[in-house]
């Protein structure tokens, strides 16, 4: 629609309306995305690290037929050797002990966190990977570090994420609630025998 005419005092008629100044522009603000979080580095939950256990072995059966196939027979035996054991009861129970060993972990990493309140956690961890060796558990094999009294401090962190199964962050919280009452004396034993017995107690009068 266009502009009325104006009425012009010196010509004294009525002319046509200027033409509207276009709007201008305004500038767009250009948006800064915030940084990605850096990638996660977690602890496989047992089942899907038995998953990709499987998968790799597939995946390593196919490279070794690949091999065989171009004639490189060397490297191809070397990853039969490695498919085989992957096969072996001796990889199996090495899995089956980490897992079984997954409460007992739970209850150092409760006894860490006590003892991290009034001294280093560093030094509580080696506290608690030594008292482990001596009762002859092995320390968490996952962490990538040479050090055991670090990768666990890795299970301990992982647990505090969620990333191990609930009925571990239960057997932690109960040997806490031991350990505070008991914070001098590092008794993993009757801390592990008092959160399985907090966890049996429901069934008892079943």
């Amino acid at each position: 629609m266009s502009a009325l005419p104006i009425f012009d005092e010196i010509l004294r008629e009525f002319v046509p309306a200027p033409a509207p100044q276009p709007a201008r522009a305004t500038r767009a603000r250009s948006r800064t995305l915030p940084p990605a979080p850096p990638p996660s580095v977690r602890l496989v939950p047992p089942p899907e690290r038995d998953e990709r256990l499987s998968h790799f072995q597939s995946c390593l059966t196919r490279v070794k037929q690949t091999l065989e196939e171009g004639g490189n027979t060397a490297d191809a035996a070397t990853l039969g050797e490695l498919v085989a054991f992957l096969h072996s009861p001796q990889a199996a129970k090495a899995l089956a002990d980490e897992r079984d060993h997954h409460p007992i972990y739970a209850i150092a990493a409760a006894y860490i966190d006590v003892l991290s309140a009034v001294s280093d956690e560093s030094a509580a961890a080696q506290t608690l990977a030594r008292k482990l060796i001596a009762l002859g558990y092995d320390l968490p094999k996952q962490g990538g570090d040479t050090r055991g009294w670090k990768r666990l401090l890795l299970w301990r962190d992982n647990l505090a994420r969620g990333l191990l199964p609930a009925d571990m962050r239960e057997t932690y919280e109960r040997a806490l609630k031991f350990a505070r009452k008991h914070p001098t004396t590092v008794d993993l034993k009757a801390a592990l025998d008092h959160a399985l017995a907090e966890a049996a107690a429901p069934f008892a009068g079943a």
